[in-house]
């Protein structure tokens, strides 16, 4: 279940900032000084909606839960089968990165090198709740016998996380170079497609 939205409407403006920082700039440009300068307050200011800029990424993790599983369950109800949901969600979750320049892995990535350990148990639990999802897809393919009996779920749902994980970072490296268009989403989705199709 998503954590209780940002009570605020500064909160939300805030997050915004944040993110279009990251988005241009990456995480090294994530300071209290530059987001206060982006919405043109003091730090001060900043301070009395947040003790921390580990508050700040807190916030945006709660952020990447809600739009992300949002995403997710739209796609789930793009299409009545197993297979058709899991092309559904692929599709949907490439589009929600490129909307967002990537920004989910980023936090992901942010959060692992922070090293805090409150942050990556909230990040980790957000990463589970998605691939909760994907399991429940797969379980539902090998019920009725559309997909392989002896898939492992929780591999095969990383999988699944891992083709978005691997084309958005290429993506990224290349500085947003190429398209995320729908030969390179169905391509992908093809291969995965052979591995967890029953014969």
């Amino acid at each position: 279940m998503a954590r209780e939205p940002i009570v605020t409407k500064r909160q939300q403006e805030i997050v915004e900032a944040v993110k279009k920082i990251i988005a241009a700039d990456g995480f090294d440009r994530l300071t209290v000084r530059e987001i206060a300068g982006r919405l043109k307050i003091t730090e001060g200011a900043l301070y009395r909606h947040f003790k921390s800029k580990n508050d700040i990424v807190s916030l945006l993790i709660d952020d990447v839960e809600r739009t992300l599983l949002e995403v997710v369950d739209a796609a789930t109800e793009k299409a009545e089968d197993p297979l058709g949901k899991l092309r559904c969600v692929l599709s949907a979750n490439i589009q929600y990165a490129e909307k967002r320049k990537g920004l989910t892995f980023i936090v992901i990535n942010e959060t692992l090198s922070m090293r805090d350990p409150v942050l990556r148990k909230k990040m980790e639990s957000v990463v589970n709740v998605y691939l909760k999802k994907i399991e429940n897809i797969l379980d539902k393919g090998i019920k009725e016998k559309v997909f392989r009996q002896d898939l492992n779920v929780r591999l095969t749902s990383l999988a699944f996380f891992g083709l978005v994980q691997s084309l958005v970072t290429v993506w990224g490296l290349s500085g947003h170079g190429f398209a995320l268009d729908r030969q390179k989403i169905s391509g992908l989705f093809d291969l995965y497609k052979e591995g967890i199709m029953r014969k």
